[in-house]
């Protein structure tokens, strides 16, 4: 019986919960497989560390030539993260004839089909599942099970970290700024939150679900973003009087005119499922011309769920090797259709605006936003009373006393209109407000 030899480079949580599976499930894999699974090497920067899984001393090397320069290793995993040493050590292992699992969603969104077509010149296979959505198979769902449809729309919770921040902010009505500490102490956030919190990393996976879904090279700088940083809890508590809830979501479009990827906080109406989605959880919602609506549901980050993912392409990988199955790569046949520019889409929107108090009525608010093109869906005037410590600009009006300022408050709510036309509107309401929070709704999902 064949023994598949598999070379691992890092050896962190996914790493860790990666040789734990291989492990833990030897019997199931190899009735799965006709074959038995071996890691024969793991390249770690030090080979001296104590590790949270138990691994013979003799299997780890600092040296990667260990691993690549190895003619018995059959497949390498890399879960080292970063993106150029990661890249060298895959086009090394293709040079050299090695298949590969990659969980490394930074570099497949930029370097994805370069990769790809290194893997088939040198006829080796290239997964990267556990890229995108963690132990959910989307990937592989886009590729095989929904192959006979046109994919038109990908909308999706792709990023666990920032669900879990706005699950806590309305379900225990805390300030963002308050999670973050325990969002890092419980390692759903980096030490830099940034990627997170600026949407960068949904931009990522956005980036490889439309290049997957719609057969068309789409990079993550191609992508717009805007993260969840100006989400307030005034805001949760607003978009839940309207029927909403706010939502970080990844969205791809397939139209004729060409494609819209995009990632943003929405509003999104409370009994959508992608809106029960809650904590680290992600969940992706795919519509196919023929298929129509289906959503895939998971937890999207953490090692085993991204453990999962890799022993799975690895399962695959052995039975494309067993059978001599010839290489079928993701990033094959791409089309060049043009991106769309968010400011040529419709949207509806939220606005929250605060001004000092009294200085402008309803009605007249009313007549400025029509004047300048702007119909208005819904308008509630109220009365906030602020600490003067918090805000952003300096409030004149009604001093409360103990540091309180008295404010009026507008929550808006637009018809759809072209979102170009509403920044041009919008620069109106920022001259004459202390602070402004506009929130795109999303409602052809």
């Amino acid at each position: 019986m064949k023994t598949l030899q598999i070379g691992l480079f890092g050896l962190g949580t996914v790493g860790s919960s990666t040789v734990e599976i291989l492990t833990s499930n030897r019997e199931l894999l190899e009735r799965q497989l006709g074959c038995t699974t071996q890691i024969s090497k793991i390249c770690v920067r030090d080979t001296g560390k104590t590790r949270s899984v138990d691994t013979s001393n003799s299997i780890l090397t600092s040296r990667p030539e260990d691993i690549l320069l190895d003619p018995k290793i059959d497949i390498v995993v890399e879960v080292m993260g970063g993106i150029e040493k990661s890249k060298e050590i895959i086009e090394a292992a293709f040079k050299n004839g090695k298949h590969v699992v990659s969980a490394n969603k930074d570099l497949i969104a930029l370097y994805g089909k370069e990769l790809s077509e290194l893997a088939k010149q040198n006829n080796c296979h290239f997964f990267f599942e556990a890229a995108v959505a963690g132990g959910i198979p989307i990937l592989r769902t886009l590729q095989t099970s929904l192959t006979g449809n046109h994919i038109k729309k990908i909308s999706g919770i792709v990023n666990g970290s920032t669900n879990y921040i706005l699950t806590r902010m309305e379900i225990e009505s805390l300030s963002l700024e308050s999670i973050i500490e325990d969002a890092k102490a419980l390692g759903y956030l980096e030490a830099d939150p940034s990627a997170d919190l600026d949407g960068l990393d949904a931009a990522r996976k956005c980036a490889i679900l439309a290049s997957l879904g719609f057969h068309n090279l789409v990079k993550s700088d191609q992508v717009y973003v805007s993260g969840i940083r100006n989400i307030s809890l005034e805001d949760i508590n607003q978009a839940k009087k309207l029927g909403y809830k706010i939502k970080l979501l990844a969205i791809a479009e397939n139209k004729d005119s060409g494609i819209v990827a995009r990632v943003h906080p929405v509003l999104i109406a409370e009994n959508h499922p992608l809106a029960g989605v809650q904590y680290e959880f992600n969940a992706v919602y795919v519509y196919g011309d023929y298929l129509g609506q289906t959503m895939y549901y998971g937890r999207g980050a953490g090692g085993n769920p991204t453990g999962s993912a890799i022993v799975s392409d690895i399962v695959a990988i052995g039975k494309a090797i067993l059978s001599q199955t010839r290489p079928e790569l993701a990033y094959a046949s791409m089309g060049d259709k043009a991106l769309i520019d968010i400011e040529d889409l419709d949207f509806a929107y939220y606005i929250r605006l605060v001004t000092d108090h009294d200085k402008l009525g309803q009605g007249g608010l009313i007549d400025l936003l029509d004047k300048k093109g702007l119909k208005i869906r819904s308008i509630n005037k109220t009365n906030r009373s602020l600490e003067i410590y918090d805000l952003d600009k300096k409030y004149e009006g009604t001093d409360l006393g103990q540091n309180l300022v008295k404010v009026d408050q507008f929550v808006i709510v637009t018809e759809r209109v072209r979102e170009k036309a509403f920044k041009e509107a919008i620069n109106e309401l920022e001259n004459i407000s202390n602070s402004i929070t506009v929130i795109r709704i999303e409602e052809d999902i």
